[in-house]
């Protein structure tokens, strides 16, 4: 069986968790949850993974092995893992159901291992069901506190959809479409140097970001969003930290942010009605 298969695999998993959410549920807590939990899982793989090699992902769906890493953890921390964890605090999945999904889930990861399309380098088998369980806790209580949210829960929220959204489409670009590269010169690997300076411009952009959404969403301040976008990319290109290819121009990147905006902020207002 190909590589890809046992990843898709995942996908249709999550997918249909999803969807029993969304039929079954008020489904606009339980997205809230799942973005938050996705969001939880993309921070934790900037560092053990992007940053620090823990393991390796072999889908098969990249020639760039890099590449291949972020596709296969994005089948794995953004939407298998967040769907489960959603679907647990949805549900209110009883402890002694946690604990057999749990298990099944590190099942899951040795069975990955023993296939030879996961491997670990510095990572142990018995992280992850450690780091699940601590995390039903938190996402449990994060389910409650959406019900009836403060600007913090509003903030959060909207910034782990932010980071993931825009990275998943940022990592697009360039994997896909080759449309950019950035070189800071922090790794041997142009590809894992690439993907860690894109990922950090992002966690630290959504804070901006999420305050336009939450506080400052207006058409002034959108424009001037657009055009300070746009002079960050010139100064990139100018300092040689940018490059792009021939076909793109730097004025597609402010466009896609605006673009990416409306839509985070219909989420926003999907998700907490009752904040806006």
């Amino acid at each position: 069986m190909s590589n890809l298969l046992w990843f898709l695999g995942l996908v249709l998993i999550s997918m249909g968790l999803i969807y029993i959410a969304y039929k079954k549920t008020d489904f606009r807590f339980n997205l809230a949850v799942y973005f938050f939990a996705m969001g939880l899982s993309f921070l934790m793989e900037y560092i053990v993974l992007i940053l620090f090699d823990a393991y390796s992902y072999y889908p098969n769906f990249f020639s760039i092995h890099m590449y291949d890493d972020v596709f296969g953890s994005s089948i794995s921390q953004a939407f298998f893992i967040p769907s489960v964890l959603m679907a647990i605090a949805a549900f209110r999945i009883r402890f002694k159901w946690i604990i057999l999904i749990i298990a099944c889930i590190y099942g899951i990861e040795e069975l990955f291992l023993w296939l030879g399309i996961y491997e670990h380098n510095w990572w142990r088998s018995w992280f992850t069901p450690a780091i699940l369980f601590a995390s039903v806790f938190v996402i449990k209580w994060w389910r409650n506190k959406v019900e009836d949210p403060s600007f913090f829960i509003q903030f959060i929220t909207v910034y782990m959809a932010i980071t993931t959204i825009f990275q998943g489409v940022s990592f697009g670009l360039t994997a896909i479409a080759g449309s950019h590269q950035f070189k800071v010169g922090w790794f041997e690997s142009p590809y894992q140097d690439h993907v860690a300076f894109s990922v950090l411009i992002w966690i630290i952009y959504a804070l901006l970001l999420t305050v336009v959404i939450t506080k400052y969403y207006r058409f002034r301040w959108l424009t001037l969003l657009f055009f300070a976008d746009f002079a960050f990319h010139i100064t990139m290109v100018r300092m040689d930290i940018l490059e792009i290819s021939s076909y793109w121009n730097l004025i597609f990147f402010s466009m896609i942010l605006i673009l990416l905006l409306l839509l985070i902020r219909k989420l926003n207002n999907y998700m907490f009605p009752s904040c806006n």
